[in-house]
């Protein structure tokens, strides 16, 4: 088992749930950026380094947290998530928010979109 799979197994069913729905989008449909593991999380980042850009899921009890280097596009985001709270490079969503799915996977598309990286069908 790799590490991603072993960090996933050992969430809460809901929190697997959320950050399964979300890594295997990116892996799906962004097959040219890296799936790596930063501190233990699993994070999909552009051009060898993070401060280059990247999107990282992480699970608490709770709520599932969207990670960014998009500042901005957090903040033009907050809209669209009713439910979330926000922190400088984040996105919290409660699990029990089905509502935030769709506006997180048009967040996920955005930041890969300002990057350059084609979207794959």
């Amino acid at each position: 088992m790799d590490e991603a799979e072993q960090y996933i197994a050992s969430l809460p069913p809901d929190a697997q749930a959320w950050v399964r729905e979300f890594t295997d989008y990116v892996a799906t449909h962004y097959p040219t950026v890296p799936y790596v593991m930063f501190r233990g999380r699993p994070m999909f980042k552009f051009e060898g380094t993070y401060l280059k850009g990247y999107v990282m899921f992480t699970a608490a009890a709770k709520h599932l947290t969207a990670h960014a280097i998009d500042f901005d596009l957090i903040v033009d985001m907050k809209p669209r998530f009713p439910r979330a709270s926000f922190g400088r490079g984040s996105i919290k969503i409660p699990y029990d928010d089905e509502a935030a799915k769709q506006p997180l996977r048009e967040f996920i598309d955005e930041v890969m979109r300002r990057h350059g990286v084609p979207r794959v069908a």
